[in-house]
């Protein structure tokens, strides 16, 4: 008898709905109970698994595959996770098929999709409630935060994330302030030859912009891909005091290759790869660890935090944000040196 007076309380329990306004400005009814949920792009799905990873029923993409390093810090479960595909990276290869099989409660969009209006016409004829987010700058994070706490119930512990991610955006801004005067050139490489780049008001480099580093590439993004091309004599003329790169074998190649010698940054060894453990920390996909990254950002270019310091910071974000209690040779292993 009980577990039929369970059962039906659970069922009207999950017929039960309320309305909410998602960061587009839209009504959207959903589910009371909510424990099913896939997000279109990596943004999203990983802010969801640092709030409780349980919800997240695909993947966007084979996470070993991915601009990403290290998958075996994260939950197995959530590696093992089937592959639904996104509308991230200019295209859709969602596999809708796949997502309807998973009967998801909701489905989160993020603003930035390429395709979301596609997607959100294909929600709505499937009965998914889809829910649009503002993921777009580092600034947006902390709101992001307490808006997927509200909608999945997860309240306390979106408020812890958001409250950190206030005050590590407030402290970075503080020593962008100090060091206003100082503030460098800073080259993003991209490629395997470090001959692409974002231009200056590309969300690509929003992490690097705000911890204050100065893009030379003044331009206007032909796509929300990026990634626009240039020549090694445009680096040179850009002579930045800073590089910062995606790809470990152009790190590994530039310091022996005459050409970019000439290179403020390469003659003084400032050329520094962006971590990527366990997700990318400035981009691509631009996540939640855009929190670490503008402070690793400041501490390369400022010294502040200084290395102890960071590493302290290092600790706490992953065991807060990851569960997960870096020693110091994963530190090591994660910051790398060039």
């Amino acid at each position: 008898m009980k577990k039929i007076v369970w059962v039906l309380l659970c069922l009207l329990l999950s017929l039960s709905a309320r309305e909410i306004v998602d960061m587009g400005g839209k009504k959207v009814e959903i589910p009371d109970v909510i424990t099913k949920v896939f997000g279109t792009s990596p943004p999203s799905t990983y802010m969801i698994y640092t709030i409780d990873s349980s919800l997240i029923v695909g993947l966007n993409f084979n996470h070993a595959r991915g601009n990403n390093e290290s998958s075996n810090m994260l939950d197995p479960r959530f590696m093992a996770l089937p592959v639904v595909g996104g509308l991230q990276g200019g295209g859709n290869s969602m596999n809708r098929e796949t997502l309807l099989s998973l009967h998801p409660d909701i489905v989160f969009l993020w603003n930035n999709d390429a395709s979301s209006q596609l997607a959100q016409y294909l929600f709505e004829s499937s009965k998914i409630p889809s829910i649009d987010v503002d993921l777009e700058s580092v600034e947006s994070l902390p709101k992001a935060y307490l808006f997927f706490g509200e909608v999945l119930g997860k309240e306390q512990r979106a408020k812890i994330l958001s409250d950190y991610a206030t005050k590590a955006l407030e402290k970075t801004k503080e020593v962008v302030k100090t060091n206003a005067a100082k503030r460098p050139v800073v080259y993003y490489a991209e490629g395997a030859d470090g001959l692409a780049t974002e231009c200056d008001q590309s969300f690509h480099y929003e992490a690097i912009k705000f911890a204050g580093g100065i893009n030379p590439h003044l331009c206007t993004t032909k796509s929300g891909m990026g990634m626009e091309k240039v020549s090694l004599e445009q680096v040179i003329l850009y002579n930045p005091d800073v590089i910062v790169a995606q790809e470990r074998e152009f790190v590994e190649k530039v310091k022996s290759d005459a050409r970019w010698n000439s290179i403020k940054a390469v003659r003084e060894g400032k050329i520094f790869l962006v971590p990527k453990v366990p997700f990318n920390w400035i981009d691509r996909p631009p996540s939640f660890m855009r929190l670490l990254g503008v402070r690793w950002l400041t501490h390369i270019l400022y010294n502040t935090p200084n290395s102890e310091q960071f590493t302290q910071e290092m600790r706490e974000f992953y065991k807060l944000f990851l569960n997960i209690n870096l020693n110091d040779t994963q530190i090591n292993s994660i910051l790398g040196t060039v």
